[in-house]
């Protein structure tokens, strides 16, 4: 399934039209076809009764809040890439012990949200070992624990 394929096809049930679905995607309505065709074929079975109006299946009627679901998810993926691309937004990964606790963290981290609005915070736990594995690993750009051994040059304690 292509993601082509799953804008055709929302376009037609919006419109209930191949032709003027077609116009809508900017491509030919034979081409249109052929990618609504090859999705019936890769879910087994029509999704439109072709007919004036252009009405959907029962298994396109179940399939469209599926499918318009995952061609969102999939816009909205691409304009997150884009924000990340542009430097618009970005992560913060801070690991943490189980033993602090986030509530004494928050007033800082708030303060740092305020001077970066689109800054998302991502918190991952664990002992102590765990939480300079994720450092070293790169999974974690910054860890708070109680105790973490000195066997890394890298680490500031």
């Amino acid at each position: 399934m292509e993601m082509h394929q799953v804008r055709y096809f929302l376009a037609v049930a919006q419109l209930s039209n191949f032709t003027r679905a077609a116009e809508e995607c900017h491509v030919t309505q034979p081409s249109l076809t052929r990618a609504i065709k090859q999705l019936e074929a890769e879910l087994g079975g029509d999704l439109f009764r072709r007919e004036r109006p252009t009405q959907m299946t029962e298994l396109g009627q179940r399939m469209h809040p599926l499918l318009k679901q995952c061609y969102e998810a999939a816009i909205g993926a691409r304009s997150l890439a884009s924000s990340f691309k542009s430097g618009e937004i970005g992560a913060l990964r801070i690991a943490l012990t189980h033993s602090v606790d986030l509530s004494l963290l928050i007033p800082f981290l708030n303060e740092v949200k305020r001077q970066f609005n689109r800054l998302e915070f991502k918190f991952l736990r664990g002992n102590s070992r765990e939480v300079a594995e994720m450092l070293k690993k790169g999974e974690a750009e910054l860890g708070i624990a109680a105790e973490i051994g000195q066997e890394w040059d890298r680490l500031d304690t």
